[in-house]
């Protein structure tokens, strides 16, 4: 029986880790980094708006060992792709009752047993909102995280996976002024299979040593074409979001360093989804355009047709080179 787990669940201080399912079933698949903000200091406005984190769908397959940390810090285009929400704040059971059935002689049995299903709360701006909502209605997996460091979930031959579950997200309401209501975000999860939920329910410890804050959401960074002379191309890097003026630029605070992984970098070129590569001969940051200054081959430029994709270092390179929480997305234009 499961009594403690479900009242663990009462207990959760940290996250709730979702996993999407494909329509067909075949595979699991998560939700991005909903997320908490990244200790590192960005930008002024990503210190003020906390909520910049984009969420994104991807599959996971976990066997036999808990890789959260590791996976957290994955990117996106990869299997094993693991997705933080926020800290739940506040957590109430909304269950749906049992169904009763009566022969009318006092006896009473349970005809369907109701599922399972939380109401969390969790600190969320508007970025982070319109991210989540993406996801309303979806079939999702959840993974619970409890306050004694066990994550709970279901197995499923050699795999472990989360809960089947629904999700819906509703928040960014204008405050009354009876409750803390603004930044706040109200997730409903629905727990689908009852069997899974109770009868089938397995947990594991995290790691000895391993620390739960340091599963880390990454912040999506897009690069963007901005201009061009010949072979010598600038590029922005930004963080989407709701603000109607700007994006967040993450040139001020990591430029620099990101330019010193020049040999991380690689670029292709070709028709369609460029395949051919391109040499990259230097990258610089410049700060009076905060651009990232990215030069071409001249010869290889020179021959080169289509589309012309930057392809920047993964997050565990970034992360190597203390540019935490990111993980930048490459860009295709056509050759100018």
């Amino acid at each position: 029986m499961k009594v403690s787990k479900v009242w663990l669940l009462v207990a959760l201080l940290i996250a709730v880790i979702i996993y999407l399912v494909q329509c067909r079933g075949t595979k699991t698949v998560v939700v991005e980094k909903p997320v908490t903000v990244p200790e590192k200091q960005l930008t002024d406005n990503v210190k003020k708006d906390e909520d910049t984190a984009a969420i994104v769908i991807q599959s996971l397959e976990e066997t036999n060992k808990l890789l959260v940390v590791e996976n957290s810090k994955l990117s996106k285009s990869d299997s094993n792709k693991l997705f933080v929400l926020n800290e739940a704040q506040d957590l109430a059971d909304a269950s749906e009752a049992n169904k009763e059935g009566s022969l009318n002689l006092g006896f009473k049995t349970v005809l369907l047993e109701g599922k399972p299903s939380y109401k969390v709360k969790i600190f969320a701006g508007a970025d982070l909102l319109k991210r989540l909502r993406t996801f309303n209605n979806q079939t999702v997996r959840i993974f619970e995280y409890d306050a004694n460091g066990v994550i709970w979930g279901t197995k499923s031959g050699t795999s472990f996976k989360g809960f089947q579950a629904k999700l819906f997200v509703t928040g960014n309401k204008i405050a009354t002024g009876q409750n803390v209501e603004e930044g706040v975000a109200e997730i409903t999860l629905s727990i689908l299979s009852t069997s899974e939920y109770f009868d089938n329910a397995f947990w594991a410890e995290t790691p000895t040593g391993s620390n739960v804050e340091d599963i880390r959401p990454l912040l999506d960074v897009t690069l963007a074409y901005v201009s061009n002379v010949s072979n010598v191309f600038k590029y922005s890097m930004k963080i989407a979001g709701s603000n109607l003026t700007s994006d967040y630029s993450i040139g001020a605070d990591y430029g620099t360093t990101i330019a010193t992984l020049d040999s991380d970098f690689s670029a292709k070129s070709g028709a369609g989804t460029p395949t051919t590569s391109l040499a990259i001969t230097s990258i610089t940051y410049n700060s009076s355009e905060d651009v990232l200054v990215v030069t071409y081959d001249n010869t290889a430029y020179g021959t080169a047709t289509g589309n012309i994709k930057l392809i920047p270092p993964t997050p565990a390179q970034l992360d190597t080179a203390d540019v935490a929480d990111i993980e930048m997305l490459s860009v295709t234009i056509a050759k100018p």
